[in-house]
C-alpha cells in the first residue's frame, strides 16, 4: 500500500531496495488489517529511521529495513529504544508476527509470542 502519511497509517521506511526482503512483515501487518504506507530513505541508521518514521504515522508507530534488518519503532520511546529489532536470518514466521505486532500495537492489543 502506497500514499502519503496523513492517512491513519504505519509509515514504513525501507532503505534502498530492502522492502522486497521484508514482505512477510507487511502480510502480518495486512492480517491484523491495519494499513501502512512505504516512503523510502536515504539514511543508512535503521534505527534512526524507524524512529523518524514513528514521528511522522499518524499511529505513532515507525518502521525501516535494509537488506539484514527491521526495526520497529513507537513514537513514545526514546530514538535509541526501539520496540522491536529483527534480522533477516530469522525465519518468515518471525518476520509475520513482527508486522502482526506493529499493527496490534496500533490497536492496543497483546503482542504475539515470537517464540511461539
Amino acid at each position: 500500500m502506497d500514499g502519503n502519511s496523513s492517512a491513519p497509517a504505519i509509515v514504513i521506511s525501507p532503505l534502498g531496495d530492502s522492502i522486497q526482503a521484508w514482505n512477510d512483515v507487511l502480510l502480518g501487518i495486512e492480517e491484523e488489517g491495519i494499513p501502512f504506507v512505504i516512503q523510502p530513505q536515504d539514511d543508512s541508521d535503521v534505527t534512526r529511521c524507524a524512529w523518524l518514521a514513528a514521528r511522522r504515522s499518524p499511529l505513532l508507530v515507525g518502521i525501516a529495513c535494509d537488506r539484514e534488518t527491521l526495526v520497529v519503532h513507537y513514537k513514545n520511546l526514546p530514538a535509541s529504544a526501539p520496540l522491536f529489532t529483527l534480522t533477516y536470518r530469522q525465519n518468515s514466521l518471525d518476520r509475520r508476527r513482527t508486522g502482526n505486532n506493529a499493527a496490534r500495537l496500533v490497536k492496543g492489543i497483546p503482542f504475539r509470542d515470537l517464540n511461539a
